[in-house]
């Protein structure tokens, strides 16, 4: 549809002001959209509004005055060229170096290319300071004053008319006005100067620009700075055209002077070196030194003055100093100065007269750990850039020379340009701004340099603890609120807290001093004073109730004295003057709402807007005292504490000092801390810390700490603290902390069911142990409890009577089990709960609530709950004899039982009368099945007794202890087995799961459930009791065998037997009394005697020993005659020498051979033909075994005399560890003894052993470094074998295994042409290794 004819043609638009585009344009295109329906006084009340529109452009075109540039300055060479790139592009990138003229000049080029006539010029500087000098500077130029063609706007003053054509601003001002104006619109240029320095509000600056020149293509940005990386700048805004200006500095001749490579100086003897250079050649000129911080500034200033130069002081410059001390750096008087500063006299001040500069290459630099969440301050080396401008401090006034004490490559290493501010601060304050303004997600915003995810996460982290968003990173209320409020996000919401709780007053004075920097000052020279002064602010408790001390004086001092006097006051108290002023001018704005003042940026501590007044503070406060009886809920607070328990009267109706801590709880609630016990304070997340030395709370720490800034400065260090109480934290940070609840229980006091509660915060544990009522966590869970526990028990008090007839039919049915010596008679707990959870409603779970259910319950009802002796009891109280028999059959004797049922009595359970005779005799694994009527119990008891991941996989235990007694084909038979081994073996069967016996061997059972054994003697005197049989064996182990041969048969007891001269030695006899018994020879040592034992394997044994014994002193002669005819040569005995004698070596082999034969031929022979038989039979095999055993051993010695010649190094000390570890391999081979005492199998192998040691001996003198390096491939695994060999907890078997494996490994690795006996690997040995811990008999 075409517009109406009357309606002003769009291209009218093109010449109205910018900040009337917006309107005037949305209204011409509602307009334009009616078509020829338009209404006529619309039409003609737009077409006056961009006639007024125009006359306003029009008008400011004649203020706009006669440009003329300072020729003097580098950028007047270039102005043609900037101006024409202004007009013809919407971005330019310029780059001007110290002196160039840009800061002044650039707004006026401005002007001269047509800018500044639609909407203003906006100049942003990094500092108030800067933007009032250079507005004066400008205007001065332009010919008129400052507040008419050139403004300005700064915290505190703003001079701006309706005629201003450049506006002068921090880039906080502008930033802040984004909130009112998205569009800027009252500006057509911005010129963003000292880029370089990449604060936060600069690069959010930067991005918001961005994409506001996409939808304002009227709007012109220049970036500006004297070193800035112009390429990434121009490449940020599509390529926008680069403009480079030299400056006006003089040349700067650079000498580097990195210290010694060995070298113990450190940097203050670094300094003195250089600086006596200079002295040495101009004893006149000032010197700027850089150093990292204060430290380094008072250990160089010490090392100066020891120098005592002639005619020379030394100053410092930092930012604690007092103005006074800054003020004498920018006086020089007649004397030399050597000014130490840190990294603020890199830009911005200008030190007059310096000369040379001493660059130590440092700083400190405050970066934002995302990973602790706290703030580090360390020293870092400087970028080039910064180092280029500290440079350039001593080319002002002439000619100069810069010293740097680190190396030329190590300066090319160092990056470009310094890290933005984005990239090491906190970014909550930036998202919570792009979320104000819908900005959209901030991983998309068209930053310079994007910020790391994680750092984007803390940033949302932090909003979502201070309640500023949700869980769905939408803004809350809260949030809109703090948004609103240009100051730290923290402290905007310690503000929002205090209008709620009703201490705004204090809140404000607070957050005003934490807007800016400390005014209290401690000058070196006066260190002990200014402390001295600053304690009657102190406050023991608390460092912000400090500064509300000293506000206080402040204040009353103010409205006493004078300005002069004030001043005065101000140094007597070491308080400086300015920053006072500058926090009373803070306050006041706080106090009376928006006003003339700047808005500041993103994540600096300026000022914020909040409007209060005290009768509305008095009001608030009143108010919130008048609830502090329902703290809990926290009144209009978005975070409400659910399940809390805290008993009301934690918090009695709260002082101001605890609501100024709950406020700065609220801004700061992860900031806390507790102390442990070595006095450090362990804080959330695992943060550990330590209060600050200078804060007033470091003589006497809190239990409990809130920390106002977390700094780590090579110690990390808690900075402005208080202390405070945990419940507080609680209630402040109730939608972050963590509530858990642990051992639920009946509690008969209370008469509900209790659990503890822990609270905590972020790992910060807040609340250890706290009683609650689990049924407000868990009603279901509660209600099962208070059945099983209270009910079934009749452990309860309460009113209903059924309670007191249940009680007594539960003392009826225990007097019962008692009488039949039984347990298990009476239901189990959950069978009896069982009863009631059918007749009770779930909601019930106290005695309260019982008693005021069975009021209303009608008579059926409360009788229901009523017990029988039938309801309490199992389906029988009568048990059959063969559950618990009389007696039970040990070692083939029946032994009579005896059962007790009083828990605790050391009698309790099952006890078997047991003849001394046959305790030895008595099988352990018969007495752990107990009696079949407790097999039940003490099975589940053992399956209970599990670890926990393997008790889970036999849930419920007693169905398992059931299904394995049914499982069972006769108890008798059984018994003849470990039950444990059973139990085992049967859980392994049907649930697959791997279980051993040995799971079972740390169980303690209950004493009833282990069999007790009463010793009686022939007098039927009860000698000794217990329920270890083990211990009893042992200690009544002679008594007891004595006892048994006389029962026995003392016939076949002898002693001194010489020979076998016994015709039948039976394998077992039973005596009169039915006792069997097992005759055996035993070995005596020096002679061989007959006994009889209660156990066939025992008797076995001792037999096999005894008859070895006996065929060894029979084939006495035969040995001997062995030993001499051996036929060992000459130089076999010469060769043997090395390893020992040659009548050793004879009986060694004869040893083996004879050792060989035994284990050969069954040594259970239980005639005289039998024994006779078998020692003709060794005699005549023994000289036949001992020549084979000579002829492996000749091997071995041949084998071993070539080796002894190499195992000797050709040099001393050549390669000591390689024949250490020779020699070692050969002493654990060929140890005294090993041809008798080393397996056959394994002997064989010894000569391929001392072959392969001997090509180890002779590569080694080739290549020692390739020896070295296989010998550590082999020393692992034989050092693990030594260890276990020593420690004696491996299985010997698996032990030995891992013996020869390494030695195949040595020849593998040394001699591989060789061959080995088994395959030999990594994965072998590892396995070897694992199998040292493995039980014999385990799965």
């Amino acid at each position: 549809m075409q517009p109406s004819k009357s309606l002003p043609p769009r291209s009218a638009l093109a010449d109205i002001a910018t900040r009337d585009r917006g309107r005037l344009i949305g209204r011409w295109q509602r307009l334009s959209a009616t078509g020829t329906s338009a209404n006529p006084e619309q039409v003609a009340d737009l077409a006056r509004d961009i006639e007024s529109s125009i006359a306003w452009v029009a008008a400011r075109r004649t203020r706009v005055p006669t440009i003329r540039v300072d020729e003097s300055l580098p950028i007047a060479a270039r102005s043609e060229e900037i101006i024409r790139l202004i007009a013809g592009h919407q971005v330019l990138v310029l780059a001007g170096e110290t002196g160039s003229g840009k800061t002044t000049q650039l707004p006026k080029l401005c002007l001269a290319a047509g800018r500044g006539v639609a909407g203003m010029i906006g100049c942003t500087q990094p500092r108030r300071i800067a933007a009032r000098t250079v507005a004066r500077r400008v205007a001065s130029e332009l010919g008129t004053t400052v507040g008419e063609l050139v403004g300005f706007q700064v915290r505190f003053d703003e001079r701006v008319g309706d005629a201003s054509l450049v506006k002068f601003m921090t880039d906080g001002i502008l930033l802040a006005e984004t909130q009112g104006d998205a569009w800027l619109s009252a500006y057509d240029t911005i010129i963003l100067d000292e880029a370089h320095e990449r604060s936060l509000n600069i690069d959010f600056l930067i991005g918001y620009l961005k994409r506001l020149l996409a939808k304002r293509r009227d709007l012109k940005l220049i970036i500006t700075s004297a070193t800035i990386d112009t390429a990434r700048f121009a490449e940020h805004f599509g390529g926008a055209p680069v403009v480079e200006v030299e400056g006006r500095s003089f040349p700067v001749e650079l000498r580097w002077r990195p210290p010694a490579e060995r070298a113990d100086a450190g940097l203050a003897e670094q300094i003195v070196a250089v600086m006596d250079e200079i002295n040495a050649a101009d004893p006149l000129g000032d010197v700027l030194v850089f150093l990292p911080g204060e430290r380094e500034i008072r250990d160089a200033h010490l090392a100066l003055e020891r120098r005592k130069y002639r005619e020379t002081e030394i100053l410092a410059l930092y930012a604690r100093l007092s103005a006074n001390e800054q003020d004498r750096v920018f006086k020089p008087g007649a004397k030399r100065r050597i000014v130490l500063a840190t990294n603020v006299a890199e830009t911005s001040l200008t030190v007059p007269r310096i000369r040379y500069v001493i660059d130590s290459g440092t700083a400190r630099v405050k970066r934002y750990s995302q990973r602790g969440q706290l703030e580090r301050l360390h020293i870092e080396a400087v970028s080039q850039a910064a180092a280029d401008q500290r440079k350039g401090r001593c080319g002002r006034i002439g000619p100069g020379t810069c010293y740097r004490l680190y190396a030329e490559d190590d300066f090319a290493q160092r990056p470009r340009f310094t890290d933005p501010e984005v990239l090491r601060t906190s970014l909550a304050g930036v998202i919570l701004r792009m979320l104000a303004l819908k900005l959209g997600n901030v991983a998309e915003f068209p930053f310079v340099d994007a910020p790391e995810e994680r750092a984007i996460g803390d940033g949302y982290r932090r909003l979502l603890e201070i309640g500023a968003i949700d869980a769905q990173h939408r803004l809350t209320r809260i949030g809109s609120a703090i948004a609103n409020m240009p100051v730290d996000v923290a402290l905007a919401r310690m503000l929002v807290e205090a209008e709620r709780l009703g201490v705004v007053s204090e809140i404000q004075v607070l957050v005003s001093f934490l807007s800016i920097q400390d005014p209290r000052e401690r000058p070196a020279d006066a260190r002990a004073q200014a402390d001295a002064a600053h304690a009657q602010f102190n406050d023991p408790k608390s460092d912000f109730l400090g500064i509300l001390k000293l506000w206080q004086t402040y204040t009353q001092s103010h409205q006493d004295l004078t300005q002069a006097r004030l001043r005065d006051w101000c140094k007597a108290h070491f308080l400086n003057f300015m920053r006072m002023r500058e926090w009373r001018e803070l306050h006041r704005q706080l106090v009376v709402g928006p006003g003339m003042g700047e808005k500041p940026g993103i994540g600096n501590r300026e000022s914020g807007i909040v409007e209060s007044n005290s009768k509305s503070n008095r009001k608030a406060r009143q108010t919130h005292q008048r609830s502090s009886s329902h703290a809990l809920s926290i009144p209009h607070s978005p975070f409400p504490i659910p399940g809390s328990s805290i008993p009301e009267s934690r918090i009695p109706n709260p002082g101001i000092d605890e609501l100024v801590h709950r406020c700065l709880l609220s801004g700061w609630p992860t900031q806390v801390a507790r102390k442990d016990e070595r006095n450090q304070y362990r804080g959330t997340r695992e943060r550990k810390f330590a209060i600050f030395p200078g804060s007033a709370l470091a003589k006497s720490p809190p239990n409990w700490l809130l920390a106002g800034q977390i700094l780590d400065i090579g110690k990390v260090y808690a900075m402005q603290c208080a202390r405070i109480e945990p419940a507080w934290i609680e209630q402040q940070a109730a939608h972050l902390v963590r509530r858990s609840w642990h051992d639920p229980h009946w509690s008969r006091k209370r008469g509900a069911v209790i659990a503890f509660e822990q609270v905590s915060l972020f790992g910060l544990v807040l609340v250890e142990k706290r009683a609650v009522q689990f049924g407000k966590q868990d009603a279901q869970r509660a209600h099962a409890l208070f059945v099983r526990d209270a009910l079934a028990t009749c452990d309860i008090d309460a009113r209903a009577d059924f309670i007191r007839a249940n009680a007594r039919v539960l003392v009826q049915a225990a007097e019962l089990e008692a009488q039949q010596r039984r347990a298990g008679l009476i239901k189990s707990q959950d069978e009896l709960a069982a009863f009631f959870s059918a007749r009770l409603p779930a909601e019930i779970h106290t005695s309260a609530a019982l008693d005021a259910w069975y009021r209303r319950a009608t008579p059926a009802e409360q009788a229901a709950l009523r017990w029988s002796l039938a309801d309490v009891l199992g389906g029988t109280s009568a048990s059959g004899a063969d559950e618990f028999p009389t007696e039970l059959e040990f070692a083939g004797q029946p032994l009579p039982l005896e059962y007790r049922f009083v828990p605790g009595d050391p009698a309790d359970g099952v006890s078997a009368r047991v003849p001394l005779a046959l305790l030895n005799a008595m099988p352990a694994q018969a007495g752990e099945w107990l009696v079949p009527g407790l097999l039940v119990e003490k099975v589940a008891e053992l399956i209970r007794g599990l670890p926990k991941p393997l008790r889970r996989n036999f849930v419920p235990a007693p169905d398992f202890a059931r299904a394995f007694v049914q499982s069972l084909d006769s108890f008798a038979e059984a018994r003849g087995q470990s039950l444990i081994l059973a139990l085992a073996t049967y859980l392994r069967k049907v649930t697959g799961v791997a279980i051993s016996a040995d799971d079972f061997g740390s169980i303690e059972l209950p004493p009833h459930l282990r069999l007790r054994y009463r010793i009686f003697d022939t007098r039927q005197k009860e000698i000794a009791a217990g329920r270890d049989l083990a211990a009893l064996q042992a200690e009544w182990a002679s008594a007891a065998r004595e006892a048994f041969s006389r029962r026995a048969d003392a016939s076949f007891s002898r002693e001194e037997v010489d020979g076998f001269d016994i015709d039948d030695i039976p394998e077992s006899i039973r005596s009169e009394e039915g006792l069997l018994a097992y005759p055996a020879l035993v070995d005596l040592g020096a002679s061989v005697g007959l006994r009889v034992f209660e156990q066939a394997d025992t008797a076995r044994a001792e037999h096999a020993r005894g008859v070895e014994r006996l065929l060894r002193r029979a084939l006495a002669d035969a040995i001997k005659r062995c030993r001499r005819q051996l036929p060992l040569g000459n130089a076999t005995s010469l060769k043997w020498a090395a390893l020992g004698s040659v009548d050793t070596l004879r009986a060694d082999l004869v040893e083996a051979a004879l050792a060989e034969r035994l284990h050969a031929h069954d040594l259970q022979v239980r005639t005289r033909a039998g024994f006779e038989a078998l020692q003709e039979s060794i005699s005549r095999e023994l000289f036949g075994s001992a020549v084979k055993r000579l002829e492996l051993a000749e091997a071995i010695i041949e084998a071993h005399a070539d080796l002894v010649a190499w195992l000797e190094p050709p040099l001393m000390g050549f390669a000591a560890a390689n024949y250490a570890d020779l020699h070692q391999q050969r002493d654990e081979l060929l140890t005294p003894g090993f041809l008798r005492a080393t397996n056959p199998a394994h002997l064989d192998h010894f000569p391929r052993y001392l072959r392969g040691m001997r090509l180890r001996a002779e590569r080694l003198r080739q290549d020692p470094a390739r020896d070295q390096s296989r010998m550590l491939n082999v020393q692992h695994y034989w050092r693990e074998y030594l260890k276990r060999r020593s420690s004696g907890d491996a299985d010997p078997a698996a032990l030995n295994a891992l013996r020869w494996l390494i030695e195949e490994l040595r020849v593998s690795t040394f001699a591989q042409e060789l061959g080995t006996a088994e395959p030999v690997s990594p994965k072998r040995l590892a396995a070897a290794i694992s199998a040292l811990d493995r039980v014999p008999g385990r799965p």
